[in-house]
């Protein structure tokens, strides 16, 4: 009984760790959002992408040598599973809601390095909560594990800078592994440098650090060699990186997703905090700038702006305290400083994002030179979230090519400041509250369960019972048994990837807007020996030259060369 008495105790203790209550809330989550995911099927063409790759890397198939130029790691740990004989779309989701699970974790203890556990865990049930988080999570899509991995790297080098340098052998490889999820982690460099260079420890934090740094270097510089040769992901990486310097705005010029707009994220911050209505299609889900902001995301600016007003004019109040008006060097540096704004900001709009970046980490660390003493304890990690959401944002607003996804890089930074701007406030006006009704850590909770609860309505009042993919399945099982030698013969569609992956074949895409009109469609596919042409995606099926239907379902419609229809 004494056992049994000692085991209950123990189970209480822990359910009272805002750790252990996060990760439980966390993977419920993950769970469902999974299951709604593999219930409807994949439903996102980059996804499928990733899927025929993984065939390609487990020997299972050929593949599209362009998609090889896509990231490595999600691919490659699907193809672990495919070889071990699971050969299904659930494997990618279901590996998104495990790295999804790890990042919240590590966003848990990264916020712990600055705020208390509650509100950490507050500010992580907001980060959970984002539209684009709790819809992208778990959908075989590589912007929230590549955020998770980034999440580790943060909190690996600031363990590492602040208590002992070992932690610093894993921020690296950390890091490398947010790179190869997704190649514009590679960004993150900005804010790591910055946190190891602040505080004027330059040459201290070298001495200290460069040796656990250069080990971990000497460790995966081998790794990026090999996937350099074996792989393209790298060399792209190095492609794309060069055209985002030199020619950035042509990038994704002529795609639908084409936006010159700079201020188009910043347009649409507060449909990333939160949608309405309850009720919507499932585009404005994984596209909230498609959807209204919601009542709760209006409120929440108010209030942070608020609180980041407070905590803002509290630094600037201490730093003119100590400032003497003979003080020359820090009249020099606050004149240095608005400079580098003003010149940041014509920067944004005129130059490569490279170079505004740049400018921000010279912001940055000149700004922590200028006010870091006094109270301003938690200025250094401050601004280290200053320079992640900021190099990101200006990263992703000043490249043409604009989807929304792309945000996700900033949610972890955004979250932050939202805790930070609702901490200052409940913190400074706890007092006027009546302590026997409203505890502190009440209060955050109540604001974590009321932005999840928000969230997780919103996420079931969008979610359809089915997406294109299980109208696809049926059709390329059908075709498979009306031609037994369909592997060898050359399939075209307008969705290929999902196509390809569905026959386990490689299916060429050719789409027919990208045409001047469908008699020239017609004859790129006579020209390319197409047998078969799946149609998925176009509104109005068009009547081809040459080509017969044979095939209807839903949305998916078949064509067939005439010559063997007639022969």
């Amino acid at each position: 009984m004494k056992n049994k008495a000692g085991l209950v105790e123990n189970i209480k203790k822990m359910l009272k760790n805002p750790l252990i209550i996060l990760t439980i809330v966390t993977v419920i989550i993950a769970t469902y959002i999974s299951a709604v995911q593999i219930s409807i099927g994949v439903n996102y063409f980059d996804v499928f992408s990733y899927l025929n790759v993984a065939l390609f890397y487990a020997g299972m198939g050929p593949v599209n040598a362009d998609l090889l130029h896509g990231p490595f790691l999600i691919p490659f740990l699907t193809s672990l599973v495919f070889r071990a004989g699971f050969v299904s779309s659930n494997v990618i989701i279901i590996i998104d809601a495990i790295i999804f699970i790890f990042g919240v974790i590590g966003f848990y203890l990264l916020l712990k390095q600055r705020f208390n556990e509650i509100q950490s865990l507050c500010g992580c049930l907001i980060y959970i909560s984002f539209p684009l988080i709790i819809s992208w999570a778990a959908s075989g899509s590589i912007d929230v594990p590549a955020i998770s991995f980034s999440i580790w790297a943060i909190y690996l080098m600031v363990r590492g800078v602040e208590e002992h340098s070992k932690y610093l052998y894993l921020a690296l490889p950390l890091f490398v592994l947010a790179v190869l999820t997704r190649y514009t982690a590679a960004l993150l460099i900005f804010p790591m440098i910055l946190y190891l260079t602040m505080g004027g420890a330059v040459e201290k934090g070298l001495k200290t650090h460069l040796t656990h740094l250069l080990v971990a270097g000497a460790i995966i510089t081998p790794v990026v060699i090999y996937l350099y040769h074996k792989f393209k992901y790298i060399s792209y990486l190095l492609l794309l990186m060069n055209a985002s310097i030199s020619d950035w705005r042509s990038i994704g010029r002529g795609d639908v997703a084409y936006n010159p707009d700079n201020l188009y994220y910043l347009s649409n911050l507060l449909n990333y905090m939160g949608v309405g209505p309850v009720k919507g299609s499932y585009y404005q889900l994984f596209s909230p700038s498609q959807a209204v902001p919601s009542i709760l995301s209006y409120l929440t600016v108010v209030l942070v702006l608020c609180g980041l007003g407070i905590y803002i004019y509290s630094i600037l109040k201490n730093k003119i305290e100590q400032v003497n008006q003979r003080d020359k060097k820090s009249l020099v540096q606050i004149i240095t400083l608005v400079f580098l704004i003003i010149l940041s900001l014509v920067s944004f709009f005129y130059l490569s994002y490279v170079i505004t970046d740049i400018l921000l980490f010279f912001t940055c660390l000149l700004s922590y030179q200028i006010f870091h003493h006094g109270k301003n304890s938690h200025l250094k990690i401050d601004l280290l979230f200053l320079c992640w959401f900021l190099t990101f944002f200006i990263m992703h607003s000043s490249i043409p090519m604009k989807v929304d996804r792309y945000f996700i890089t900033v949610l972890p930074a955004l979250a932050y400041f939202i805790i930070l701007g609702l901490s200052v406030l409940i913190e400074r006006y706890m007092l006027k509250i009546n302590s026997n009704t409203w505890k502190t850590w009440g209060l955050y909770a109540m604001v974590g369960v009321i932005f999840l609860t928000s969230s997780t309505v919103t996420f079931m009042g969008h979610t359809p019972n089915t997406c294109l993919i299980k109208y696809i399945d049926p059709c390329t099982q059908w075709l498979e048994d009306y031609d037994p030698h369909y592997q060898e013969k050359v399939i075209f569609s307008d969705y290929s990837p999902a196509v390809s992956w569905s026959m386990k074949k490689m299916v060429i895409g050719g789409v027919l807007k990208d045409f001047k009109n469908t008699k020239e469609f017609s004859s790129m596919l006579t020209a390319s020996g197409a047998e078969y042409y799946i149609d998925a995606l176009s509104e109005k099926k068009p009547a081809l030259k040459d080509y017969h239907v044979i095939k209807e379902n839903g949305d998916i419609t078949i064509y067939q060369k005439n010559e063997d229809f007639e022969r």
